[in-house]
């Protein structure tokens, strides 16, 4: 029989989650599952809860919270992986903006969720690494990391004013005043080489972040590659008429949007480059990062 660990940030989505889960409970245990419930108590707590519910033998994971949540879950996961896919993961949405349930296909209704995880179907999905941190949606590098870190500021200046989309659109309209930069970059892609004024580089195994940004729209997470997409310079006024085009995912093919597919990306930058993992930020000072994909990586409820 199936053992399952529940994993709930109680704080995602200002508390819905922790609002959510006697539902939750509720529709798994008419479907005659019964999880065992830990919450989150502080940053990182999620994946070293996830690596001990590997270690003590529970077949499948659920993820109850935002996609920073599912990242540290993955994170757990992946310290057991030993060259052989683990898991199996589940999520149950409860953030603020939940943009890998797009990336696998998933409901966001409770009875909906119940029912797949109920099911049990599963598929290997790929994972992505910069150096020991892993990611299964998006990573990037540029404008969106700012807008990522200005987001971060918001929430914690005015918590519970803003969440998801409107969240985002606040940001990047505060990044477009303070922090507007396009520096010179080098980027290699499975052999080629770009250098270049560099607004962003995004590096996908999912189609959607920041609440509602198609960056990636072709991108599938088990395809064994990921979707590069790199803006070169863009004057204020043009990111703001590509942002429509990126909530549509109609920005593929206009200048001077550049979209490909690789297996292995380096970013080279003269000034110590932050990236964002999943809507995560992750700095180590460094002014090269690495993205590997790792195909077929992680089993996932399907």
């Amino acid at each position: 029989m199936s053992r399952y660990k529940l994993i709930i940030n109680p704080l995602a989505g200002l508390g819905k989650a922790e609002r959510l889960l006697p539902d939750v409970l509720t529709a798994l245990g008419a479907r005659g599952i019964v999880p065992d419930v830990v919450r989150t108590e502080r940053r990182w707590h999620a994946a070293e809860l996830a690596h001990q519910a590997i270690v003590e033998g529970y077949d499948t994971i659920l993820s109850m919270g935002g996609d920073g949540t599912t990242n540290e879950v993955v994170n757990g996961m992946m310290t057991r992986r030993d060259h052989q896919p683990v898991g199996t993961l589940g999520i149950i949405p409860a953030g603020s903006g939940n943009d890998f349930r797009i990336a696998i296909d998933w409901p966001d209704d409770i009875a909906g969720v119940a029912e797949r995880i109920a099911r049990g179907n599963r598929r290997l999905i790929d994972v992505g690494r910069i150096n020991q941190r892993y990611f299964v949606n998006v990573a990037g590098v540029g404008f969106d990391t700012i807008v990522t870190v200005e987001a971060t500021k918001i929430r914690q200046i005015a918590p519970g004013l803003l969440r998801g989309l409107p969240l985002y659109m606040m940001a990047i309209f505060k990044t477009l005043l303070l922090n507007y930069q396009a520096p010179m970059t080098t980027i290699e892609y499975d052999g080629q080489v770009m250098r270049q004024p560099t607004l962003m580089a995004s590096v996908a195994n999912g189609r959607r972040y920041g609440g509602g940004f198609l960056v990636a729209p072709e991108a599938k997470a088990d395809d064994g590659l990921f979707d590069l997409l790199v803006a070169g310079y863009v004057n204020r006024p043009g990111i703001l008429q590509l942002l429509p085009h990126f909530m549509k995912g109609t920005h593929v093919g206009k200048k001077p949007i550049y979209m490909t597919r690789a297996r292995h990306v380096v970013l080279e930058a003269p000034d110590p480059v932050v990236a964002q993992i999943d809507g995560e930020i992750y700095d180590d000072g460094s002014r090269r990062i690495e993205f590997e994909l790792l195909p077929q990586s992680l089993w996932i409820i399907a």
